[in-house]
């Protein structure tokens, strides 16, 4: 498996790859006792049970999580509380698993602070990463390090190390791992072009291959009336009012058009001194905001985009007003689904590669995509049992007996795995089922596909065979769906790494906000030509002042320190 330090810039910390080098050399297996991280010579590290074994007697553990929202459909008699998730803990490992509450996510940044407050923390939870800084300060959560390489089987190091270490590495403050994250695909947040292949084909357009022959692609969209109704109601780009950031929101974003121009806002990329310099202000930035406002005066974007969030955008590009959009892998999934099925004006939506404004390639900026990090209430007697929970986990979706039709996605899609909360994900999971399926495809024969990549078989065989409803998932994992673009990135490297992935620095705490607003208003008033494009420097000064330098000078001290 082709690990995350091929592509393009990126470091690994030193300390990193010394995870990944002991995970390698680490003798444990699955039902074995594993070898101690100490060497023979030292028999008091040997764990006390292996890394699946049951404890004996039963031990409760206590937890909090958000609920699984409105629209997930319970089994009749399961919850959140009683399932086969819950199930699985107590039968195989001997844990009760009982949480203290359950509560929206959207009420649980709330709740967890009242309960730290109240200094009333679970044994087990998950938190954000800035939260994992400031319970680490705090000397609330538990060093894993000796329990990770004690406990966790060599399938589950290859799942959570699969990208050379660099997700384990985030989870590392003062160079002990004080959490395992769960670990998320990079590639799939890399974006692409989705666009209308019925309106190319109706004005007789190629393809578009570079950003010159997208401009001409969207402008013959807004002029030559594509949707054939007689009205001048058309518009080229779909952006959203969330994305001018430059942030990547996972549809209608602005972020990409960045890249083609080499910009990378948000992101901390390398100088020429080595040292890290902030992508928000880099003058290529200023160069994309120009072209972003000559689009703008050109009506290829929505001129109400600035009021619209991605919903809002969605309603009008489903409707058949729009047709290009940059967006995730998954955006056939939704909303583009919606626009496939109006039977008024179905849109024959595909998927198309970055294209650069010049010679050069385009690199997809990508960051860090852990969210949620598994931490261990320091006085909590069995540490082990969130690497236990993690090692079942990987056993029952991943490893080679696994059953995802019964733990992960059924064949009828509902989302089992959404009852497990402490999660892993292999680097390139969709990609693999892609080519899975791509495999037996071309064999005509599904043997050996796990029930994952089945499913995803047989959507892409159903929509071939006239079900409109799979045309979703067939765009993702069928020929030429969206994970085929996603494999030539990657097979590519076009990619570039964020170097900064640690904690929020305290200057980010204090003055990002700020920063933040002003950047978002900044740029948006540039492309709606509100303010001229040399506002950009004033921007940078200000930036810069305000917390920008401070921020910048943080950033490169942990940079150093991760060397």
């Amino acid at each position: 498996m082709k690990l995350r330090r091929n592509a393009r810039s990126i470091t690994l910390p030193l300390a990193a790859l010394a995870i990944a080098t002991a995970a390698c050399s680490t003798g444990s297996s699955t039902g074995e006792e594993p070898t101690p991280p100490g060497g023979a010579s030292e028999p008091s590290a040997v764990p006390a049970s292996g890394p699946l074994d049951p404890f004996e007697p039963e031990i409760t553990l206590t937890s909090v999580r958000a609920d699984l929202g409105t629209n997930y459909k319970y089994d009749q008699g399961e919850t959140i509380d009683n399932n086969i998730w819950i199930q699985e803990y107590k039968e195989k490992l001997g844990i009760n698993l009982s949480y203290q509450w359950v509560v929206p996510s959207d009420q649980y940044q709330q709740k967890f602070g009242v309960a730290l407050a109240s200094n009333d923390l679970p044994d087990v939870l998950d938190v954000d990463i800035k939260n994992l800084k400031l319970l680490t300060e705090n000397d609330v959560i538990a060093d894993l390090t000796d329990v990770y390489e004690q406990y966790a089987t060599p399938l589950t190091k290859s799942v959570i190390e699969g990208d050379g270490g660099l997700m384990l590495g985030t989870a590392k403050i003062g160079g002990k791992l004080m959490a395992i994250p769960e670990t998320l695909s990079m590639l799939d947040n890399v974006e692409m072009i989705w666009i209308r292949k019925d309106w190319l084909e109706k004005l007789n357009l190629p393809v578009p291959t570079t950003m010159d022959e997208l401009v001409k692609t969207a402008e013959a969209f807004v002029t030559q009336d594509p949707d054939g109704n007689g009205q001048a109601d058309t518009y080229g780009f779909a952006f959203n009012k969330d994305a001018v950031l430059g942030t990547v929101t996972g549809w209608a974003d602005i972020a990409p058009i960045f890249y083609a121009f080499h910009a990378y806002p948000n992101g901390w990329i390398k100088d020429d001194t080595g040292n890290l310099v902030s992508g928000t202000i880099q003058p290529e930035v200023k160069t994309t905001l120009a072209f972003l406002n000559d689009l703008y005066n050109r009506k290829m974007i929505d001129p109400e985009f600035g009021v619209k969030d991605g919903t809002k955008v969605a309603e009008s590009t489903t409707a058949g007003k729009i047709g290009i959009a940059y967006g995730a892998m998954w955006n056939s999934i939704w909303p583009l689904n919606s626009s496939k099925e109006n039977a008024e004006d179905p849109g024959e939506w595909i998927p198309i590669p970055p294209v650069s404004s010049d010679d050069k390639p385009v690199l997809s900026l990508v960051s860090n995509p852990a969210a949620n990090y598994h931490v261990v209430n320091k006085n909590f007697e069995h540490p082990e049992a969130l690497i236990k929970m993690i090692n079942l986990w990987v056993e029952n979706t991943i490893g080679p007996n696994a059953n995802n039709d019964k733990y992960g996605t059924t064949l009828e899609g509902k989302e089992v795995f959404k009852m497990s909360m402490f999660r892993v994900w292999k680097p390139k999971q969709n990609l693999e089922s892609f080519q899975a399926v791509r495999g037996a495809l071309e064999k005509k024969d599904p043997t050996g596909l796990n029930s994952t990549d089945k499913s995803n078989y047989e959507k892409v065989l159903a929509y071939e065979g006239g079900d409109v409803k799979s045309w979703g998932y067939a765009s993702v994992f069928g020929p030429g769906g969206s994970q085929s673009i996603l494999e030539q990135i990657d097979q590519n490297n076009l990619m570039i790494f964020n170097e900064f992935y640690g904690a929020p620095t305290q200057s980010m705490i204090d003055k990002g906000a700020t920063l933040g607003k002003m950047q978002s208003e900044t740029f948006l008033k540039i492309i709606m030509g509100k303010e001229p494009i040399d506002e950009f420097d004033n921007f940078v000064e200000q930036w810069k002042k305000l917390g920008g330098d401070d921020i910048t000078k943080e950033v490169n001290e942990w940079y150093q320190s991760n060397q």
